[in-house]
């Protein structure tokens, strides 16, 4: 099997266990005795496994390259989909959600590291499209297991099954992987490499992109229903966001080589404000909900694409450290606009995705100029 048409299918495969957590809630927390905050709990523990193995990423990447890396953290998300799928009692399957974090997180660093190295910014963009097709294709695979009368645990035992064939086809190409990559160097460390003022800025950019774009995709139906849309029509509000993210990548894909990377990302943080401005004060949501997420859309990808042409030898480790800071935002700032909407209520919640869409907008702006020209295929 060709490395590209694997590495899209990973990502496919990386979107389809991260929104089942919240999609089989409502069948999981009774079986369980618990109360919805509980969710929380499971949500975090994914985060802080995602987080570790972002920080890490360099290291084991150095040491077990690019395919041992994936081949074994597919194997943990795997394995903890099994385990899952199990039922086992709530303090093991709450370890689990762990070991899926970390499993998840060690892809995500690794194929990053070996995308950004060796492909062309379009292929980023497509690779991460991939993912909001597995993440939208794991929900639907629930819905049709429940809707089946199989129960939430045969849904957890599908993922598994095909995260172990994907972890499978890794095992058995993994010296393919660490032949095609370039020689990583000598391992950086995590502290040499937060040393670097650039490291940290496109840090900064990935803990502020996905809190927006994640506080956008969860917060828009809440939102919306304020405003006085119908359960469906907020729902469907949402599903627009993620299908505008997903096709935004996939479509810009296509000019972003021509365009060029840094260009892009400059022309777009300006669309993204004017759009979240629209969306805050309400006008016309619908159309300003889509055009936010087609502008974000190619910033985790593009970003990540031009990271070894700025920092050289510290690009693997800069990537794990931004798949961290992009876990972080996920965690924190979401739920710094639930906090918000009690405190001032859902109409408070776009001005904060404003205030984030204008301080990307910064962060990208000082992003300095990639020092090689782009000449990846």
């Amino acid at each position: 099997m060709p490395l590209l048409l694997l590495a899209y299918l990973a990502f496919v495969g990386l979107g389809l266990p991260d929104p089942l957590p919240g999609t089989l809630w409502p069948q999981v927390a009774p079986a369980y005795g618990l109360p919805n905050a509980a969710l929380g709990l499971v949500l975090g523990c994914l985060a802080a496994g995602y987080i570790l193995a972002g920080l890490t990423a360099g290291r084991l990447i150095a040491a077990f390259g690019v395919g041992g890396v994936v081949a074994g953290s597919v194997a943990a998300t795997a394995l903890a989909a099994a385990g899952q799928a199990m039922a086992p009692p709530w303090p093991v399957f709450v370890a689990l959600a762990i070991l899926a974090g970390v499993g998840g997180g060690a892809v995500d660093a690794a194929l990053n590291a070996y995308a950004a190295q060796r492909l062309a910014p379009r292929h980023l963009n497509w690779l991460h499209a991939c993912w909001g097709i597995g993440a939208t294709l794991g929900p639907a695979a629930a819905a049709g297991v429940l809707a089946a009368g199989w129960g939430w645990q045969a849904a957890y035992a599908a993922v598994a099954s095909v995260l172990a064939a994907l972890g499978a086809a890794f095992l058995l190409t993994r010296r393919r992987w660490d032949g095609a990559a370039p020689p990583p160097g000598r391992p950086v460390g995590t502290l040499a490499a937060l040393r670097h003022p650039v490291v940290r800025l496109q840090m900064a950019v990935y803990f502020v992109y996905t809190g927006l774009e994640s506080g956008g995709g969860q917060w828009v139906a809440t939102i919306l229903a304020a405003r006085g849309a119908t359960p469906a029509e907020a729902a469907f509000a949402a599903t627009l966001f993620f299908a505008g993210l997903t096709g935004g990548r996939i479509g810009l894909g296509f000019v972003v080589d021509r365009i060029g990377a840094d260009r892009l990302l400059r022309l777009a943080m300006p669309v993204s404000a004017v759009a979240a401005a629209g969306f805050a004060a309400g006008w016309f949501d619908l159309v300003f909900v889509v055009l936010l997420a087609v502008a974000l859309a190619p910033v985790y990808p593009t970003v990540m694409a031009r990271t070894p042409a700025r920092l050289g030898p510290l690009a693997v480790q800069a990537i794990g450290l931004q798949v961290a800071a992009a876990m972080a935002g996920v965690a924190v700032l979401p739920g710094a606009m639930g906090v918000l909407a009690d405190l001032a209520g859902p109409g408070a919640v776009p001005w904060m995705l404003l205030l984030l869409a204008v301080l990307l907008w910064l962060l990208i702006w000082r992003l300095p100029p990639a020092r090689e020209p782009d000449q990846r295929t």
